[in-house]
């Protein structure tokens, strides 16, 4: 066992209120010169971390570098109220920037939109949807939903009746010519089995 006893864990130190009051004014008469770097001027010159000085400086009031505080006046008396302005009109798409206030379509504009895309991708085969965005000034995404729901999947043809191709045969005429063609095969495979 050791007759030396064991040294306390060190506590910290405390400064006093001029101790900080000192090192406040010294950061900010550095950033005041030279725009920045005051703290870290003030940890190397008095051995005191930087988080400890911020908290001073935080505390003290005292303004971030780079940023110019407003002196503080005296008080003045209370001025009498203004009238209220009028409201400003809203900018819609005044310069080609949206508002941000959605806008509500009737649905004889929606059915609008829905008619130019299908008539346009029927003359050009595709390209409606973006062509009626560009054109109603709405989303690509607004006019796919409006597609949707009139029952036209993404502005495809599928609104457009395509022609009919020359008649087709029944489906139970290619049925019994599949059946006869498979007993054929059948037979076959049976021949050379056997």
């Amino acid at each position: 066992m050791s007759t030396k006893s064991k040294k306390a864990p060190p506590t910290g130190i405390r400064y006093t209120d001029a101790q900080k009051k000192e090192i406040v004014n010294f950061v900010d008469q550095y950033n005041t010169t030279n725009g920045r770097g005051g703290q870290s001027a003030a940890a190397s010159k008095f051995k005191v971390t930087p988080l400890t000085i911020s908290a001073w400086l935080k505390a003290a009031g005292a303004k971030p570098p780079g940023k110019k505080i407003k002196p503080v006046k005296a008080a003045k008396a209370a001025k009498p109220a203004k009238a209220a302005k009028a409201a400003k009109p809203a900018k819609a798409a005044a310069k080609g920037g949206k508002s941000k206030k959605g806008i509500r379509y009737t649905p004889e504009q929606k059915q609008e939109v829905v008619d130019f895309v299908t008539a346009y991708n029927a003359a050009n085969g595709r390209g409606g949807q973006s062509r009626a965005a560009d054109k109603f000034k709405t989303s690509v995404l607004t006019v796919s939903a409006w597609l949707k729901a009139a029952g036209n999947k993404k502005g495809t043809k599928a609104a457009v009746v395509k022609p009919v191709k020359a008649a087709k045969t029944s489906k139970a005429s290619k049925t019994a010519k599949g059946r006869s063609e498979l007993e054929a095969l059948k037979a076959a495979i049976l021949k050379l089995i056997s």
